[in-house]
């Protein structure tokens, strides 16, 4: 399963880099960064039988952890989601 976030700019003071190897630690066991272009992170959940929800829980609660603009959404099954809703 895939889960996007989209953003139109990175927390002050974190690259790129930064943030794909953060997003990987926080998914660990359940997924890995594998992509993305211009505003948008790719992230690939492998483990099927783990419940997404707890993958979206995770990335949102790292995203606010670094003060991604209020902007930012994750989007997993064509549903886009704010990350601080």
């Amino acid at each position: 399963m895939e889960m996007y976030i989209h953003y139109k700019n990175l927390p002050q003071g974190k690259e790129l880099a930064d943030v794909v190897g953060e997003l990987n630690e926080v998914l660990e066991d359940v997924g890995c960064v594998c992509g993305g272009e211009a505003g948008r992170i790719d992230l690939d959940l492998e483990d099927e039988r783990a419940n997404p929800k707890h993958a979206q829980v995770a990335v949102k609660a790292y995203l606010q952890r670094a003060e991604f603009p209020r902007d930012t959404t994750v989007e997993i099954g064509c549903m886009e989601i704010g990350v601080y809703e």
